[in-house]
């Protein structure tokens, strides 16, 4: 699956994500924990913008660090729900 495939299927699993999301709410709609969504945000991995002293993710760029960031070749799936389940 090439990047725009996943690209597309991400879109397509995250129709129902808001365009505008806080960290908590990329810990809903992506497999990530916590911990490791303060990581990716601190070091500028996943896009953001402060706002009021608080992180915002727009749902593009979460949909584009995971098409980036995921790996078919180990069986690696994106589930809502904060974990692969």
């Amino acid at each position: 699956m090439n990047k725009d495939e996943k690209r597309k299927e991400l879109e397509r699993m995250l129709k129902k994500c808001p365009e505008i999301l806080t960290p908590a709410k990329v810990v809903r709609w992506s497999p990530f924990g916590k911990n490791k969504v303060y990581e990716l945000l601190r070091s500028g991995e996943l896009r953001s913008f402060c706002y009021q002293g608080g992180y915002i993710i727009s749902k593009d760029d979460l949909i584009e660090y995971l098409a980036e960031h995921s790996d078919d070749d180990a069986g690696r799936t994106f589930k809502r729900g904060g974990g692969n389940d």
